[in-house]
């Protein structure tokens, strides 16, 4: 069974935080691969400013670029939000019926 580690979030902008947790938790829990997944707007930030979602897309594949153990998922930015991250991990999981789903979550 493929092992996927998810990584949600706002990355405006990502950061080497992101990007360490990513491989230590590849690396530790034996993950094939790492997806980020950029949030759409979620409904409880909407106080907030954040980059235009193609500006924060743009910004994960240049953090990403050349690590093919990392990958993007764009599944929260190309649809209508609200965007929960239960439904994202449900639109995965349907995507990838084969893995086991680890979502990964930082300390802030």
């Amino acid at each position: 069974m493929t092992r996927l580690g998810i990584l949600g979030g706002t990355f405006d902008p990502p950061h080497y935080g992101h990007l360490t947790l990513a491989e230590n938790a590849r690396v530790q829990l034996s993950l094939e691969r790492v997806l980020f997944v950029p949030a759409g707007r979620q409904p409880l930030k909407q106080e907030r400013s954040i980059s235009p979602v193609r500006h924060r897309v743009a910004m994960v594949k240049a953090a990403i670029a050349g690590n093919a153990d990392f990958g993007l998922s764009r599944v929260d930015v190309d649809r209508p939000g609200p965007h929960y991250t239960d439904d994202m991990l449900a639109l995965l999981q349907e995507a990838h019926p084969e893995a086991e789903l680890l979502f990964l979550i930082g300390s802030d």
